[in-house]
């Protein structure tokens, strides 16, 4: 039983995603728009029934299923060889082109949250926090299908520079845990 959490940072989640969900595979869909930040994600696997979690970002579609034949208990993600290669450097993984996990992971949290509180990069950089501490990971080098093109997504030529900045930060506060 497997917990799908897919959140929407505008007004309504894509259709596109949605109608290429398959409901069988899922038995819960957690869905929401409007979402404030990445670290909501999270918040909303905390309240799933099921204990298997699965989320990606909004703006791609992935085949989740082959991805969860890979599941393991750890982190398991789908990724891309130049992302791979990138963030195995910096110590955390992507989980925006699909990842499953434990619901007891989420617990790595208040390791983060005992010293630094709810600030700033918990709430943007959440995905990297987690994965950091949450180690090792099950990565799957596989193709993911990009659909929306947003000139504000955290990686957009205009964002990168304070994208990468502020993982590193998160990422500096997480090793002195």
């Amino acid at each position: 039983m497997i917990t799908a959490v897919l959140i929407e940072k505008g007004p309504v989640y894509p259709k596109m995603v949605l109608d290429r969900l398959d409901t069988g595979f899922f038995n819960e869909v957690i869905i929401m728009s409007n979402c404030p930040s990445i670290y909501q994600r999270y918040l909303l696997a905390a309240q799933a029934r099921n204990e298997t979690i699965y989320v990606q970002d909004s703006d791609c579609l992935v085949n989740y299923q082959v991805l969860y034949s890979h599941y393991n208990e750890q982190i398991t993600n789908s990724m891309t060889i130049p992302f791979w290669e990138k963030y195995k450097e910096m110590g955390c993984t992507l989980v925006g082109w699909g990842c499953f996990f434990p619901k007891t992971m989420l617990q790595a949290f208040d390791k983060y949250t005992s010293v630094y509180g709810m600030d700033a990069h918990l709430f943007r950089e959440a995905d990297r926090i987690f994965t950091y501490l949450n180690k090792p990971f099950n990565t799957i080098i596989m193709p993911h299908e990009d659909i929306l093109q947003d000139e504000d997504r955290m990686s957009s030529p205009k964002n990168v520079n304070f994208h990468f900045a502020s993982a590193a930060e998160a990422l500096r506060k997480c090793s002195l845990l």
